[in-house]
């Protein structure tokens, strides 16, 4: 008997995924932009209950005094780079530190080199008061579309300002989220805080406003297409 030819079942093709399609929805995976610390601001005490701002600033060439400009002398360090402000209290503010162990070490310094000048402080209460961070998605983002969705926690005035402000509750951050991507983080006491706030407002906010579409960082090209699309 003749032999009976058998169709060969075809394989089913696979599915080619358009890379245009995550472009559309916008559900391509984001990885979290890493942050880095810009500026930490710190207090201390020197133990005294006054100085006389304008005698030390007569005396030591390395304090800046003018009352009528501010009430509080400045003293700068290059090592490291920070600039503190001294109060007739006995407060001292010490801003421009990079890390939270930089911010108490310049401390410590300022304390040391008035000590070096004959003039009787400590070091005492050390706190970091506020931490700025910055971050940088590579991506533009949709500042007017997440103003819409998150009005009572968002403050956006292009014409003001070109960042949206986004404001936590707990913990109370503030985060200015500019059309080209970048983040600016502040209002946090510790790292721990920056962390934990950025990935849950990344991953559960930001990525949905991601623009794949328009890859333009103007602010002021975005301002106008939104406006044009308001009028129509």
């Amino acid at each position: 008997m003749p032999k009976v030819k058998r169709k060969k079942s075809k394989k089913p093709k696979k599915e080619r995924i358009d890379p245009s399609t995550f472009k559309n929805t916008g559900v391509q995976p984001e990885q979290l932009p890493t942050f880095e610390l810009q500026n930490v601001v710190a207090t201390f005490n020197l133990g005294v209950d006054y100085l006389d701002l304008r005698a030390i600033a007569l005396e030591k060439a390395f304090v800046e005094y003018n009352p009528q400009k501010f009430a509080a002398a400045t003293i700068r360090i290059r090592e490291p780079r920070t600039t503190a402000l001294a109060f007739a209290s006995g407060n001292m503010v010490c801003t421009g530190a990079k890390t939270e162990v930089e911010s108490r070490l310049a401390g410590r310094k300022y304390v040391r080199i008035l000590q070096k000048h004959g003039i009787p402080v400590s070091f005492r209460n050390f706190k970091i008061q506020n931490i700025v961070a910055s971050a940088e998605i590579p991506h533009t983002l949709k500042l007017m579309e997440l103003s819409r969705a998150y009005g009572p926690y968002v403050s956006y005035e292009p014409d003001l300002f070109p960042g949206l402000v986004f404001r936590t509750t707990a913990p109370k951050l503030v985060f200015l989220l500019f059309r080209s991507g970048k983040i600016v983080i502040t209002g946090a006491k510790c790292r721990e805080e920056i962390a934990e706030t950025f990935k849950s407002l990344f991953f559960g906010i930001v990525v949905k406003y991601i623009d794949y579409e328009d890859t333009s960082t103007s602010s002021s090209d975005y301002r106008a297409k939104m406006r044009r699309q308001s009028n129509r």
